[in-house]
């Protein structure tokens, strides 16, 4: 199988495993969003029916609230659906991609030290998860994720932490914590892809050009 084919090959069985952290949170916000949006179209209802218009506020202003309302309702319902949808690591044949529902990071498979296994509960105990981390983390503590520990960050951790929340990093060594449906898929895609990216690097080093091998004859020809 040539290189090209290789290649093709390993597009094809590339997956992108959703982020069930994102899809929880997702989930969460779903019903205030559909709430918000509800309740502006209510407030459009008194410039409408008369009968609704019980002279607390003029209808132009409810009306306005009732705008408000929608937008910000029509935005968090955005928010559930990037965050659903569109939120998943991918093992593309040469990166890494982790995806947030507003942030994207390439890693190089250069950086990855050893992908494994691990037990959610293990790493979040149930009783120490608070705020946040009950309704995201909770369902989830009898799954196991993809522990991808680093040689080094492509970006400094603080910063990736801040933007993608504490919930996709390890708590007991530097690396990615990705809590996917199918985590032993994705072990094997990485460490296919791992494997594939060092026989390739072991082949171009390999290689030398013809034109440098010339120099062997100028020494050897004197």
């Amino acid at each position: 199988m040539t290189r090209q084919e290789e290649d093709r090959e390993s597009t094809r069985e590339v997956r992108r495993h959703p982020l069930l952290v994102y899809y929880n949170l997702g989930r969460r916000y779903r019903p205030p969003a559909l709430l918000l949006i509800i309740l502006g179209l209510f407030a459009f209802l008194p410039g409408f029916i008369e009968e609704l218009d019980t002279g607390v506020a003029e209808p132009e202003t409810l009306a306005v609230v009732g705008l408000v309302l929608i937008l910000v309702g029509v935005a968090l319902w955005l928010f559930t659906v990037l965050a659903t949808h569109y939120s998943y690591v991918e093992a593309r044949p040469d990166v890494l991609v982790v995806r947030g529902p507003f942030h994207q990071t390439v890693v190089s498979y250069q950086r990855v030290r050893v992908v494994q296994p691990v037990q959610v509960s293990q790493l979040f105990p149930r009783k120490e998860l608070k705020g946040m981390g009950r309704p995201l983390v909770r369902p989830l503590l009898a799954m196991t994720a993809a522990e991808v520990q680093m040689r080094s960050w492509p970006e400094p951790k603080e910063r990736l932490m801040r933007r993608y929340g504490r919930y996709l990093f390890s708590p007991r060594a530097e690396g990615w914590l990705f809590i996917v449906p199918a985590y032993s898929a994705l072990i094997r895609q990485i460490d296919a892809a791992i494997q594939r990216k060092g026989e390739r690097d072991r082949g171009a080093t390999a290689y030398e050009d013809p034109i440098e091998r010339l120099k062997y004859y100028s020494d050897t020809g004197g």
